[in-house]
C-alpha cells in the first residue's frame, strides 16, 4: 500500500495574504486530555507454543539459524508446526521462508523438517543487518525510550523508500541496508531495531483502510518508558521533499493509543493489543497539541518547530470540534496567512501552500 496515499486530505492553495483575517469565529474548545503515564498494558507472549515448549523451540531456532534441515524427535508434529510458524514472524530470523514436515512413526516420532530459504545466505545476512544496527545506533539517545524511538523512526523516513511491489521486500534486512522494502519490511525493521537497542516491539499484522480501499498491511506496538503504544512507520513514510531535498518528516502515526491506530487498521485477532497510555504521544512531547480554535493556539504549536527549522508544521486537535473549527478559520477563511506570516515563514503576496489532513486523528500537517 503505497505511502503516498497515506493522507486522506491534500489540497493545494493559492492564498492572498491580504485576504488573512477575513471573518471570526467564536471560539471552540476542549479539554486537554488526561495524561496517561502506564496503564500496565503489555505486548503479551507473541509465541506462546514456543514459551511453552522452550526445549524444541531452542532446537528449531539453532537448525534456522544453521541453515540446516533437521530431524526432531518425541514432538508432535502439531507442535512442531506451531513453534516454526512462530519463529517464521521473527524479524530476527528473517531469511526463514517456509518448511515442510514429513512424520515416521515408531517407538518415537521422528519428524523431518525441511526449510526454504528466502536468502541461502541469511546467517551472513543477519551479521551485516547487526552491523548496519550498530551504525545506526552509534550515536543514538539510547537512555531515553521516546528519543530512541523518535530517533529510529525519522531514521526509516529518511532511509528506506516504500517498494510498491510485494515481491519479497517484507524483510527488515531488505528495509535497513537495501533501503527499500513494503510494510512488512518496515515494520519488522522498527521493531528489529527497537529489540535490538534492548526495547520490547512487536510487528502486528492485519487490515487497513486508506483512501477508502482496504489491503493488508502490517505495523507496530513497542514498549516506551513502561507503556505500549501503537506505530506505523509506512504510513508517515512520505517519500516528499521540499525545494532544498530535504524529506518532510510526518508523525501522524508516532506512539499511538490502540483506540486511535484502530481507527483505520485492523488487526488478525490473533495479533489485537490494547493500549491506553499517551505520555510519549509525538504531539504531547512536543507541545503541539491544541485544546481551542485559536490562532494564538495555532501559532504557539507549530512557531517552536519552525524555529528549530523543520518543513513540515504539524499539530493535533484535542477534539473533532476544535479541528472542523480550525481548520474551517485557517483553509476556508485563510487565517493561516496571518500566523505564517506573523513567525515569518512567508511575506507579503501571492503563494503556494501544501497541507495535508488527517480527521479520524485531528491532525494537521503544513508544508514549507
Amino acid at each position: 500500500m503505497s505511502a503516498r496515499k497515506r493522507r486522506l486530505i491534500a489540497l493545494l492553495l493559492v492564498m492572498v495574504l491580504l485576504l488573512a483575517g477575513c471573518g471570526s469565529l467564536n471560539f471552540s474548545s476542549a479539554e486537554a486530555p488526561e495524561i496517561i503515564q502506564t496503564d500496565g498494558s503489555t505486548l503479551g507472549d507473541r509465541t506462546p507454543w514456543c514459551t511453552a515448549n522452550p526445549d524444541l523451540a531452542s532446537e528449531l531456532r539453532a537448525a534456522i539459524e544453521r541453515e540446516e534441515n533437521v530431524t526432531i524427535q518425541g514432538w508432535d508434529t502439531d507442535v512442531i508446526a506451531a513453534c516454526l510458524d512462530e519463529l517464521m514472524e521473527e524479524p530476527e530470523l528473517f531469511w526463514f521462508r517456509g518448511y515442510h514436515v514429513t512424520a515416521t512413526t515408531g517407538l518415537r516420532t521422528n519428524a523431518e523438517i525441511t526449510f526454504t530459504w528466502l536468502y541461502e545466505d541469511g546467517p551472513a545476512k543477519y551479521q551485516a543487518l547487526c552491523a548496519k544496527c550498530d551504525e545506526i545506533l552509534q550515536y543514538a539517545p539510547v537512555w531515553d525510550d521516546y528519543e530512541l524511538a523518535l530517533y529510529l523512526y525519522e531514521w526509516l523516513e529518511r532511509n528506506v523508500t516504500y517498494a510498491e511491489n510485494e515481491g519479497y521486500d517484507q524483510t527488515a534486512y531488505a528495509a535497513i541496508c537495501e533501503g527499500s522494502a513494503v510494510c512488512g519490511g518496515i515494520a519488522d525493521a522498527f521493531a528489529f531495531l527497537l529489540r535490538y537497542a534492548g526495547r520490547d516491539a512487536c510487528t502486528v499484522t492485519g487490515d487497513a483502510w486508506q483512501d477508502g480501499e482496504k489491503s493488508t498491511h502490517a505495523w507496530n506496538y513497542a514498549v516506551l518508558d513502561g507503556a505500549v503504544y501503537g506505530f506505523d512507520p509506512t504510513w508517515d513514510n512520505t517519500d516528499m521533499f521540499d525545494a532544498n531535498g530535504v524529506e518532510y518528516q510526518a508523525h501522524d502515526w508516532f506512539a499511538l493509543t490502540s483506540e486511535q491506530m484502530n481507527t483505520a487498521h485492523t488487526p488478525n485477532t490473533e495479533n489485537a493489543i490494547t493500549a491506553t497510555a499517551n505520555a510519549d504521544n509525538y504531539y504531547i512531547r512536543q507541545n503541539c497539541l491544541i485544546t481551542e480554535d485559536s490562532m494564538d493556539a495555532v501559532y504557539n504549536a507549530i512557531q517552536p518547530q519552525f524555529a528549530a527549522g523543520s518543513n513540515a508544521l504539524t499539530f493535533r486537535c484535542a477534539s473533532r470540534t476544535v479541528f472542523d473549527t480550525v481548520c474551517f478559520r485557517l483553509f476556508d477563511l485563510q487565517e493561516i496567512s496571518s500566523v505564517l506570516r506573523r513567525m515569518g515563514a512567508i511575506g507579503y503576496g501571492n503563494y503556494t501552500l501544501t497541507y495535508t489532513q488527517q480527521p479520524d486523528l485531528f491532525s494537521v500537517t503544513i508544508y514549507l
